[in-house]
């Protein structure tokens, strides 16, 4: 067959997966809500802004607002103020360091429950979350990165409980300070209604 003249494809092939490779991480960043729209897709609505790492380096961050069959998505916010030395110990990015790096998550392993979630509409979440980012000073976020090549071609998605993976969940950390001056972190959690979170 003349691969250049003609295009015949109908006996079997023998394919291998060339899927855009992914990776858990976490990617950590100022937010830019100049960016921030809805998209909707075969995966449910999402809602999609950047993370600017810096260097001129931005990933799309696309969060679940609503399930694929139009259900609310569960959502957990919690918060927890943050040494004001800048001293932390679970934290990985020293105060900040800006980029993609290696993380664990686990819904189950911080003690998160599915009782401590709620159905939210997709309004609210959009709502909460912005006004948390508008204040923020920067934010990680965690899930499965993919780079579909050029500048403008990394992201970020599956920012939620991730159910069979192990330490694998997807969360935003919004970093901000309190009426006070006092660094915080306030955590996002979401899933969606038919998952459950793994007892340890």
């Amino acid at each position: 067959m003349n691969y250049f003249t003609e295009h015949r494809y109908v006996e079997r092939r023998d394919f291998t997966s060339a899927k855009t490779p992914e990776r858990y991480g976490a990617v950590v960043g100022t937010a830019i809500l100049a960016t921030e729209h809805e998209i909707t897709g075969r995966d449910g609505e999402h809602w999609q802004f950047y993370v600017d790492t810096g260097n001129g380096v931005r990933y799309q961050v696309d969060v679940n607002i609503q399930s694929s069959n139009g259900q609310p998505i569960d959502m957990y916010a919690g918060a927890e103020p943050l040494d004001p030395t800048g001293v932390t110990p679970d934290e990985p990015f020293g105060s900040p360091q800006y980029g993609l790096f290696p993380a664990s998550l686990s819904y189950a392993g911080i003690g998160l429950s599915d009782a401590m979630f709620e159905p939210v509409d997709s309004v609210r979440i959009y709502q909460q979350l912005r006004a948390a980012l508008a204040q923020s000073t920067f934010v990680a976020v965690y899930g499965f990165v993919f780079d579909d090549g050029g500048p403008n071609g990394k992201g970020i998605h599956e920012t939620h409980l991730n159910a069979g993976r192990t330490a694998q969940d997807g969360a935003l950390a919004v970093y901000s300070q309190d009426a006070n001056g006092n660094p915080r972190r306030t955590w996002f959690f979401f899933k969606f209604a038919e998952d459950r979170i793994a007892a340890r």
